[in-house]
């Protein structure tokens, strides 16, 4: 039976193995296992960000995870949970000195693309290699609008490889969105995409159940609500 909820912890390990399946060779994958399982704890433990999973008899299947605040975000992420992977982080970085340069080169560009209040940044979208092709990417870009639109968010931002055809196509069916950035990283050409919340609400979802932590709330003049 599958199910989209709210990723909890506990999913952090799972998560982890997902986005490794599904982004080999990125900064954050070369970073190691355990750095990723840290980012997803955080991701459900934060106020700045929540996890929405899709799960094949509570099985993790695939997932979504979002940044209300990507400056704040990573902020908390750097002095609250990097401490615990300095170690298995650091030797991937001396294993692969790249790292460094691949850390600071990413830093450049997501100044370059830095959103602004009420602009919630895409972490991670994908599902297992066995479930690809079967409608949950879609369903579950749905499940993360409507929880946008219950937190307040104006927009959702996505930065998709140019040459990810299957990507682009999925959210090239939302509504309104545009290419706000076309850049360099790596050696790929990478397009950001800026998607509106309200007018995708129509087809929008809530995930069943709670979040671990409640993610930040915007009420209309910007400030949070109670």
């Amino acid at each position: 039976m599958i199910e989209y909820r709210y990723l909890q912890p506990s999913d952090a390990e799972v998560a982890a193995d997902i986005h490794i399946e599904g982004q080999p060779g990125t900064v954050l994958t070369q970073l190691g296992r355990p750095f990723l399982i840290q980012l997803y704890k955080a991701v459900c433990l934060s106020q700045w960000s929540e996890g929405i999973g899709v799960y094949d008899d509570g099985r993790l299947v695939g997932y979504g995870a979002v940044a209300v605040s990507s400056a704040r975000f990573f902020g908390e992420f750097k002095w609250k949970y990097l401490w615990r992977v300095a170690l298995p982080a650091g030797l991937s970085v001396l294993k692969n000195p790249r790292i460094i340069s691949n850390v600071i080169e990413g830093w450049g560009y997501a100044d370059k693309v830095s959103s602004p209040e009420r602009e919630a940044d895409v972490l991670f979208l994908g599902v297992t290699r066995d479930y690809m092709r079967h409608g949950l990417g879609p369903e579950i870009v749905r499940y993360m609008f409507g929880w946008a639109g219950l937190v307040g968010l104006r927009t959702a931002n996505f930065m998709i490889e140019k040459r990810n055809r299957p990507m682009r196509w999925m959210i090239g069916q939302l509504n309104d969105l545009y290419i706000a950035h076309e850049f360099e990283a790596y050696g790929r050409t990478m397009l950001f995409y800026k998607v509106p919340i309200e007018p995708n609400l129509a087809n929008a979802k809530l995930p069943l159940g709670q979040p671990y932590t409640h993610a930040y709330v915007y009420s209309k003049n910007g400030k949070n609500a109670p």
